[in-house]
């Protein structure tokens, strides 16, 4: 069976069964390090762009005289995306992983052209609408790939690989828009990003292989039906419940650490960028959560990190007046948050079965819709130790419900464990 999924993995007919292992070695360097190189890049690309509207909100409201840029950027590109996890999932599912990433990305590159010519905030929300809902074309359908496309031995270190992109984005993205903001205009964001998003349509389009599909051809409309099933099983309910807190807690806390480190310690934005970098060393640990949720069990590595993340949340708001820890507090935060997202992914693809990308597609639903509501965190007026503190309980109630989930899940596939990926 092995074999069969290596030849299958790496486009080989049975005759080349008797590859040598050099030109082995070397079909798994272009047919897997290479294509997962490749996502890795787009993931960092495409989740740049939520991200950029934390430092950009007030940038664009005064450009454009409006008070309505944080709902414009923000809101509107979160929302139209975790929407759009309903549409992409199940159209990979019945069309295939390819097709949707290749055709998505393109239309993205023009959405996000589109972007550096905008003349109005209405403009602005529509575009950003538009770019978040084929922006969603690629992250669940790019996780579902590499699900299918990787050998299993691959598998746990490629979800890591792209989650660990998915989260330095969100450091990466408020560096980059405040760095391009500052040095150039804010347009400029969103014109030296198109160009990169086609160069990524020209590279998966080449690279990219097409996974042979893991059941017969269903339609498309059974596709969302099973889609509306899967949204009924306390098995994967429960998580999505849970994952609605992930990046609501993220988003939410960086949106109100800026104006905290202006206003309370009278930081620069250099020094702001700083601040934000700190949080990327905790980063690390997301490809190795792979590795742990094999050792044991994505239910017990998805509920450690939604305690470290807690207890950082929680510790940041004790800490709010004073610099260091503070710093130090943030970083434990997105530690916690970097071990908890790429296991919950195993968690629920592994649960899903053949139904991988749809599964993933209402997580991304529910992760998403969080990161909208993080958004508005600052125009809540509750200062910035107490949303902290409501976030914080929030991830523990995410973790009950992940180990409440663990016990339907045996109930209902007795055979299946919770280290599936």
């Amino acid at each position: 069976m092995a074999a069969k999924a290596r030849r299958v993995l790496l486009g080989a007919t049975p005759a080349a069964a008797s590859t040598p292992p050099r030109r082995a070695a070397a079909d798994v360097h272009t047919r897997i390090l290479v294509p997962l190189g490749l996502l890795v890049t787009c993931a960092l690309l495409v989740l740049i762009q939520l991200y950029v509207a934390i430092p950009l909100a007030p940038v664009v409201g005064k450009a454009f005289g409006s008070s309505a840029a944080a709902a414009a950027l923000g809101t509107a590109y979160s929302l139209a995306y975790a929407v759009g996890f309903l549409i992409f999932g199940p159209l990979s599912d019945r069309y295939g992983r390819k097709p949707v990433l290749v055709l998505g990305m393109a239309a993205l590159t023009i959405a996000t052209a589109a972007l550096s010519l905008a003349t109005s905030m209405t403009m602005i929300g529509v575009l950003r609408a538009a770019q978040g809902l084929l922006a969603s074309s690629f992250a669940a359908v790019a996780l579902a790939y590499v699900g299918e496309a990787l050998l299993p031995r691959w598998r746990s270190t490629g979800i890591g690989a792209i989650s660990t992109a998915f989260l330095v984005a969100g450091i990466a993205g408020q560096v980059y828009a405040q760095a391009v903001a500052e040095a150039l205009s804010w347009r400029w964001v969103f014109g030296l990003t198109a160009p990169a998003f086609a160069l990524a349509v020209a590279g998966m389009a080449v690279i990219l292989i097409r996974p042979v599909p893991s059941g017969p051809p269903v339609s498309l409309g059974q596709k969302y039906r099973e889609l509306a099933g899967l949204a009924r099983q306390r098995k994967l309910l429960l998580p999505y419940g849970a994952a609605l807190t992930i990046l609501m807690s993220f988003v939410a806390m960086y949106a109100l650490l800026g104006p905290l480190l202006q206003t309370r310690f009278g930081l620069d934005h250099t020094d702001v960028l700083l601040v934000r970098l700190a949080g990327l060393p905790g980063m690390v640990l997301a490809p190795l959560a792979g590795w742990l949720a094999g050792r044991f069990g994505t239910t017990r590595v998805s509920v450690t990190g939604f305690v470290v993340a807690s207890a950082g949340l929680i510790a940041e708001a004790l800490t709010a007046r004073t610099l260091r820890e503070l710093i130090v507090a943030s970083a434990i935060f997105v530690a916690g948050i970097a071990i908890v997202v790429p296991a919950m992914i195993g968690l629920i693809g592994g649960r899903a079965g053949a139904a991988r990308g749809g599964a993933l597609g209402l997580c991304g639903l529910a992760l998403f819709t969080g990161a909208s509501c993080g958004q508005l965190a600052p125009e809540l007026g509750l200062g910035f130790s107490v949303p902290l503190l409501i976030l914080a309980v929030l991830l523990l109630v995410g973790a009950a419900l992940v180990a409440i989930s663990d016990r339907s899940a045996a109930a209902s596939s007795p055979a299946q464990t919770a280290t599936s990926v």
